[in-house]
């Protein structure tokens, strides 16, 4: 008769992969909160979190839309109101924000294609 029993190895495995899985959880967590701190999730001052078709900063959320014709808006986050919109021609890939101190910078394919005035959304020249 053949007897398996679970040795102290075999428990010593499994202590060891859940000590990893928590460890994992452990340092995606700490990320995170440091995105959060540091203003990559919620906005800051300077330079806002990079490469997305949609940024909060300051209160206000730009968003980014590609079509015929393609925009790029501004909402107030608390009052819920439309702060300005730009139409800016035809853009067929999604166009990506970048938000900085006077200006939105929206990028077509990672290059710079146009600039906006933060506060009123006008091309800057």
């Amino acid at each position: 008769m053949l007897v398996v029993t679970e040795g102290k190895s075999g428990k010593r495995v499994v202590a060891v992969l859940l000590g990893f899985v928590a460890l994992g959880v452990f340092i995606a967590w700490v990320g995170f909160k440091a995105m959060q701190g540091s203003g990559g999730l919620e906005g800051a001052q300077g330079t806002e979190f990079t490469g997305a078709p949609r940024v909060l900063a300051d209160g206000v959320l730009y968003e980014a839309q590609s079509g015929d014709p393609a925009v790029v808006t501004a909402q107030d986050i608390r009052s819920g109101k439309q702060v300005w919109r730009a139409e800016l021609g035809t853009i067929t890939t999604q166009p990506v924000l970048v938000v900085e101190d006077e200006v939105v910078e929206v990028q077509v394919a990672g290059t710079p294609w146009m600039t906006l005035e933060r506060a009123s959304g006008k091309p800057v020249e």
